[in-house]
């Protein structure tokens, strides 16, 4: 209702007032140079094919000379790495080549730095150019990835002009933005990131009014959310510190093989063609993570705090910090304690069980499994 009335007293007043109006330069920044987790959640998302699937292709491109070692976290192209040699090798190509000479004549830009180093291994970048013809089909679109990103990462940002309107009409306040995209740039060879502009807006001056030619008043309402994608996964994990950029897609496909958990088909994939696969809890998922949950562990196998815990303190080894006896002192007394606890409350499981995979004492759980 009060809706409505608002709505009303906009109608009645007939004619708007701008009252701010704010033009700024804007930009999309470039990617930052490919890591191995990143690989995995943009992998899955735009190659059609699940994380484990693209980590063994690029281990395989690793092993052909095409491209460097793809398990990472460094984000940081070192000072004096030659980028420029490694750009050249790519100008042959039909599809990115023009794009790489025309880096090299010119429009060259440093890479971006990102926040982790693990003095190992530098990111993911092409060593050697290969034509697509030579390569299957999987190593092709993990291969042309790779280069693409790594062209984008060596490209200036994507440049544009950001438009924001407010108006008075009756007695509330509307606002406006729209977006003009100027120079493409990066975006020209990394399709994999969408920038474009919006409608564009009218031409206006603060303290004019206008008469607008139609106004709507519209339903909405929420939704719940959607089940977890693989690439919004792994950014959990890797947010949460479950495996490493390692050893995530092994998880992964630990959990399916186990069918905790089933895919399907979900949202369109940009650019790729297919869908990304999202992951349903089957009922022996859901049963084990109540189970878990029911024991009244201080940290519960269900959450991810006791793996995240066991992981801060391998990089405290790592650091000098911590020794390595200590470490697994503590880590063996902490999961034999989880392990007594849950030896001695197993029933807990075994209901949770009868509840959700044989349907026993009503509820239901997630997909079948």
């Amino acid at each position: 209702m009060t809706v409505v009335i608002l709505f009303e007293r906009c109608l009645a007043a007939r004619h708007a007032k701008v009252i701010r109006l704010l033009k700024k330069p804007t930009s999309k920044w470039k990617p930052l140079p490919l890591t191995t987790v990143e690989l995995q959640k943009l992998g899955s998302r735009f190659l059609r094919m699940d994380s484990q699937r693209v980590m063994k292709v690029a281990e395989d491109l690793y092993n052909k000379g095409w491209i460097s070692y793809p398990r990472t976290e460094t984000d940081v192209f070192d000072k004096g790495m030659d980028l420029r040699r490694l750009i050249e090798r790519q100008t042959q190509d039909n599809a990115w080549g023009q794009y790489a000479q025309g880096l090299l004549d010119g429009a060259f830009q440093q890479p971006r730095g990102g926040r982790n180093n693990d003095q190992a291994h530098p990111p993911i970048h092409p060593v050697n150019y290969v034509a697509q013809g030579s390569l299957g089909d999987d190593e092709r679109r993990v291969y042309e990835f790779v280069v693409r990103r790594f062209l984008a990462c060596c490209s200036d940002d994507a440049k544009g002009e950001s438009t924001t309107v407010e108006i008075e009409y009756g007695s509330e306040l509307f606002a406006a933005t729209g977006l003009l995209v100027l120079e493409k740039n990066y975006l020209l060879v990394y399709p994999y990131d969408k920038w474009e502009s919006s409608q564009q807006l009218p031409h206006f001056t603060v303290g004019e009014t206008f008469e607008p030619t139609e106004a709507n008043m519209t339903e909405g309402e929420t939704s719940a959310p959607g089940y977890l994608t693989e690439p919004e996964l792994i950014s959990l994990m890797d947010a949460n510190g479950i495996g490493t950029d390692a050893t995530m897609a092994e998880h992964i496909a630990k959990i399916k093989e186990r069918e905790y958990v089933m895919t399907q088909g979900g949202e369109r994939s940009r650019g790729s063609g297919g869908s990304i696969q999202q992951f349903i809890p089957t009922t022996l998922g859901v049963a084990l993570i109540e189970g878990y949950d029911s024991i009244g562990l201080d940290t519960s196998l269900g959450k991810p705090f006791l793996r995240k815990e066991m992981e801060i303190k391998m990089k405290e080894i790592c650091a000098g910090r911590k020794s390595r006896n200590d470490f697994v002192q503590e880590t063996l007394e902490q999961y034999r304690d989880v392990f007594v606890r849950t030896q001695q409350q197993v029933e807990l499981l075994r209901a949770a069980c009868r509840k959700y995979v044989f349907g026993e004492g009503g509820g239901g759980g997630g997909g079948g499994g």
